[in-house]
């Protein structure tokens, strides 16, 4: 931690604080707010999506950055010279691309104050007049500099297949690293050998045990662990058997951005229910995970009307510790 700063997402609880200065000290990101919104509003809707950016020194406030993810640009850039250090804002810039990036963004663009020309050119942006003031400079940085072989690859391949390059924007659904310490989990319902992290594994015997033993309800594994070139492959069939990629997306996520690359999410069923379909909803299993399942660390990914804008997949559940 360089010099005691660090960069970390803001807080919910922290938003109320974060307003206050955006009011005082930020007029370019206030004229950014809707009309119909708080300040407080618009800084929440941020936070679930890790774009709202600080740096701290113990409990002081040395710096903030926001994204506006939606138009692929830095929202704003705050400093306090009393706290911050001389690499503050480069750590900011360094973690605001870097967040960016996870949502498939390959090129962020900003607004400047002309006098940081030179600074923003040390960070990689490329800088022209802003037309509509002469006191600021337009910014951009091409990310893909910045993208490591693994995510230059998913990117390939959402080209390659047709995903929409605004897919991880659009659904808010980040990149997913590729789970590498992967252990047994459990046969699933064609007798395939499924597998998922260690910590996964382990809390969903013990869950699958627990709903057996206290309520007589059968969890069956249908997926587990996927690797991006099975995602990858996936796509292709469907492309193949004629599926127009909108239908494809409105039940697969493409590769990269599928849960089921982390080791942690697991699509389940029980007996009598055809996998992976709605009706899962309506059985008793599906009623004692919504009971039971946060005990073992599994949250439902995608509910009815999810923030993702995916379909409702009951059977779809990630562990989150």
């Amino acid at each position: 931690m360089e010099n005691g700063i660090r960069v970390r997402p803001a807080r919910s609880s922290e938003v109320a604080t974060l307003a206050k200065l955006v009011k005082s000290r930020l007029p370019d990101m206030m004229s950014q707010v809707r009309r119909a919104d708080s300040v407080e509003s618009h800084l929440a809707d941020l936070i679930p999506d890790n774009a709202l950016i600080v740096a701290t020194h113990g409990t002081r406030l040395a710096g903030l950055g926001a994204l506006d993810l939606d138009h692929r640009r830095i929202l704003a850039c705050y400093l306090d010279p009393e706290v911050a250090t001389p690499d503050t804002p480069r750590r900011l810039f360094n973690e605001l691309e870097r967040r960016a990036l996870r949502f498939g963004i390959r090129k962020l663009h900003g607004v400047a104050r002309k006098r940081v020309t030179g600074f923003m050119r040390s960070l990689g942006y490329e800088s022209r007049p802003d037309p509509d003031d002469e006191n600021n400079i337009l910014i951009s940085r091409d990310l893909l500099e910045l993208a490591d072989e693994d995510t230059l690859e998913i990117l390939r391949l959402c080209d390659e297949l047709g995903v929409p390059e605004d897919y991880g924007v659009a659904h808010r659904m980040p990149l997913v690293s590729q789970a590498s310490d992967l252990t047994f989990a459990g046969s699933d319902i064609f007798q395939r050998e499924q597998r998922l992290i260690p910590d996964a594994a382990d809390a969903f015997k013990r869950m699958r045990d627990a709903a057996m033993t206290t309520a007589a309800i059968e969890l069956q594994l249908v997926s587990g662990y996927r690797a991006v070139a099975y995602q990858a492959n996936l796509f292709r069939r469907k492309l193949d058997q004629g599926h127009s990629m909108k239908e494809i997306l409105a039940v697969s996520a493409p590769p990269g951005f599928s849960e089921h690359h982390s080791g942690r999410a697991i699509d389940v069923t029980t007996r009598g229910v055809k996998p992976l379909q709605e009706e899962f909803s309506q059985t008793q299993a599906y009623e004692w995970l919504l009971g039971n399942a946060r005990v073992f660390g599994f949250r439902e990914s995608y509910p009815r009307h999810n923030r993702h804008n995916m379909a409702w997949e009951p059977w779809h559940w990630y562990f989150t510790r």
